[in-house]
């Protein structure tokens, strides 16, 4: 397996959170979540995970980024990083994941008030994710 990346245009953290999760709780199953906001929202991210995405904390759990030595077990653990900001900061951690080995997701939701072209945003991911689920880009043309 190799990093999957997604992409979605949000409108804030709370909508990034909720289709990111919605999109996790639905595909996917023994995974490390770690969200990487531009914006420190710790609290507001566990709130909401605790109080709508209950199943969450059956089957993974949530880090704070770097907060924990995530570097060490990338062999045995699978992965989904949850990116929320403007477009530059999004691109930045990007570039950062692309240097580790960590097998999983990457879901990269910009803030929709930030972005420049989401057409080349959206060709640079392997799918589009919006709040009714995955959107193949064949779809979208």
């Amino acid at each position: 397996m190799k990093k999957i990346k997604l992409c979605c245009f949000t409108v804030n953290s709370t909508h990034a959170c909720i289709i990111a999760n919605n999109f996790i709780t639905n595909e996917l199953e023994n995974f490390k979540v770690i969200y990487i906001n531009e914006r420190s929202e710790k609290r507001k991210v566990r709130n909401m995970i605790n109080k709508f995405y209950k199943k969450m904390e059956d089957n993974m759990y949530y880090t704070e980024w770097l907060n924990e030595k995530i570097t060490h077990n990338y062999s045995e653990e699978k992965f989904v990083f949850v990116v929320y900001g403007k477009e530059e900061f999004v691109r930045r951690v990007n570039k950062y994941l692309e240097l580790t080995e960590a097998d999983g997701y990457v879901i990269n939701c910009y803030e929709i008030f930030d972005v420049q072209n989401p057409k080349v945003i959206i060709s640079e991911h392997d799918y589009y994710i919006n709040t009714t689920g995955v959107v193949r880009k064949e779809r979208l043309k």
